[in-house]
């Protein structure tokens, strides 16, 4: 009788400690996970985002249809570092060897949604020219990136914004680049700029 007394007590003491751990494991798991869904407690999130290398991409025309934005959150830019500032532009139009006076009205537009601009930056029209890229009007075909690496000196690139980048896990376009030339990068922790606000007396 006493050693089955004994063997319940032992057996109660070994359920009740091991109720004991799992309320302590769970509060603990509780705190962790509760600190990390609250938003003045949690630390800063990863950020990721999907670029293009302008080494490896052929501006096929593929990232104008498949990204799930439309338009497409992949943009053209142009690098005003590498960029000739040319009179006439091979990013800009067709025919290089237009009148330096016709190219503006008669020259036949690389970009079929005019979004490549041209001004005038010193020297009137034989001086030096600006070209951009529109973004309201981009849809990232890269004709102008194409022309301009083939013919030029690969200033214009194409890149994918990361403010209209939804961040998907799987990119179709990536999955769908023949040349392996979109890879998912880090970009250090997520940041609202509350800090930035909060000491200027703005939140």
């Amino acid at each position: 009788m006493t050693e089955k007394k004994n063997w319940d007590r032992r057996n109660f003491l070994r359920k009740a400690g091991q109720a004991t751990c799992a309320l302590a494991l769970g509060g603990l798991a509780y705190r962790v996970i509760g600190q990390h869904m609250n938003e003045d407690t949690a630390g800063p999130r990863s950020k990721y985002v999907w670029q293009i290398d302008p080494e490896k991409c052929t501006n096929c025309g593929k990232c104008e249809t498949l990204c799930v934005r439309t338009p497409s959150a992949v943009k053209a830019v142009n690098d005003q570092k590498k960029c000739s500032f040319c009179v006439v532009c091979h990013g800009h139009i067709s025919d290089n060897k237009i009148a330096r006076d016709q190219d503006v009205n008669d020259g036949e537009k690389i970009c079929p949604y005019d979004a490549v601009t041209r001004r005038n930056y010193s020297g009137g029209k034989d001086g030096y020219f600006i070209y951009d890229i529109d973004h309201d009007k981009c849809t990232g075909c890269g004709k102008c990136a194409h022309a301009c690496t083939e013919k030029g000196t690969k200033s214009m690139f194409l890149i994918i914004r990361p403010d209209l980048c939804l961040s998907c896990n799987s990119c179709d376009i990536a999955s769908s680049c023949p040349e392996g030339a979109i890879d998912r990068l880090y970009m250090g922790p997520e940041d609202d700029f509350k800090g930035i606000y909060e000491l200027e007396g703005m939140v």
